[in-house]
């Protein structure tokens, strides 16, 4: 089963600065839970990740392998069920965005070992995710510099 997953971008976060709490999801997913509590990693679930230029937000079976089994009478993974049986795509509101003439490709980063708190903050702490860095050029680009990784336009502007 292939469910597709649409994505409608948030509001812009004011000045790059991350805000205490993110956009209300249409499941309340905690990354808190899952990534720090339970210790998942996030390459279980971003899975794309290692192998992709987008990380992308997990199918659905990759939520339907764990909640078939746990939680089951839970009201949010109720509603995560139903989208699974139903073949209905959930409606996630984009956190993270960059501007569509910028080339990002999250597998040169992943491969290079930078974790994805360096980007996306203490993830693994966020009840909801928030953007947490401004991803502008300057930041980019001074990540870049203290890396000693590649500063010139057309790696990153394509």
């Amino acid at each position: 089963i292939n469910l597709t997953v649409i994505l409608i971008p948030a509001a812009a976060v004011a000045g790059g600065c991350r805000r205490a709490e993110g956009p209300v999801q249409p499941i309340a997913y905690s990354h808190k839970l899952h990534a720090g509590d339970l210790k998942i990693a996030c390459l279980y679930c971003h899975f794309n990740a290692a192998r992709s230029t987008s990380a992308g937000v997990p199918p659905l079976e990759t939520c339907y392998g764990c909640h078939k089994l746990v939680k089951l009478k839970s009201p949010e993974i109720m509603k995560v069920m139903k989208s699974f049986e139903t073949k209905q795509p959930i409606t996630w509101v984009r956190i993270h965005t960059l501007p569509e003439f910028v080339y990002f490709s999250h597998k040169r980063h992943v491969r290079v070992g930078l974790a994805c708190q360096n980007c996306h903050g203490e993830i693994q702490t966020m009840e909801r995710v928030s953007q947490f860095a401004p991803l502008t050029m300057g930041w980019c680009l001074d990540c870049h510099e203290q890396r000693g990784a590649p500063r010139e336009c057309d790696v990153c502007h394509k």
